[in-house]
């Protein structure tokens, strides 16, 4: 409960406890999630607010720095040249940051590789990302509303221009179905959790966290 309580002293010393123990790292790093779940539903119902949901993030990134020399996976370092499984970034004309980086955190700890486009990127850079990487899936946030027509410009470029097979174009932020229709996106979220369940879906990769 120390992640859910924004205690940030005691969420490490926990996490330190806990490696000491010789308790399985993913097993730590799900508990840390658990507890940004419960911010997000309390951020959701109204009792937490924006900066809270902020320095949720920042406790869970600072946790992961303390995990990462016990993890296996690769896919928890920072992004790298060469190939990726989900493409990730914040469209142009926004810079909101926070659920795209939870978000990428919590897929990289489930194994995938995901590649951090960044914050205000331009259709065309997507597209680029895309073709280096070899991406399967494209997540794009937006939390301005102004922001939506880039959104769709991506996405539309994407689908022309992408390599075959067709990239999965995942987006998240203040979306809904009627934005998801308008850009041609394949799905929408605004948990983070429910987008990690839907590219494990789309990818087919097994699941190294689960208590669902």
């Amino acid at each position: 409960m120390a992640m859910a309580e924004l205690e940030e002293k005691k969420v490490l010393e926990l996490v330190g406890q806990a490696l000491r123990e010789q308790k399985p790292p993913l097993e730590i790093v799900e508990e840390c999630r658990q507890g940004l779940k419960i911010v997000g539903e309390r951020y959701a119902s109204g009792e937490y607010f924006l900066s809270d949901l902020v320095m949720s993030a920042e406790i869970f990134q600072e946790a992961l720095r303390v995990l990462e020399p016990f993890l296996s996976i690769s896919a928890i370092s920072q992004e790298q040249p060469g190939k990726a499984d989900i493409v990730f970034g914040t469209v142009e004309g926004d810079i909101h940051d926070i659920g795209k980086n939870i978000t990428i955190s919590l897929l990289r700890c489930e194994g995938f590789r995901v590649y951090d486009a960044g914050v205000d990127i331009p259709p065309d850079i997507f597209l680029n990302i895309i073709r280096e990487t070899g991406a399967r899936v494209l997540g794009l946030s937006a939390l301005l509303t102004s922001s939506f027509e880039s959104m769709r410009r991506t996405v539309q470029l994407v689908r022309m221009l992408a390599p075959k097979p067709a990239v999965k174009v995942l987006i998240g932020g203040l979306v809904n179905e009627r934005v998801c229709q308008y850009v041609g996106a394949d799905a929408w979220v605004r948990e983070a959790g429910e987008g990690v369940a839907i590219c494990r879906r789309w990818l087919g990769m097994r699941v190294l966290i689960s208590k669902e």
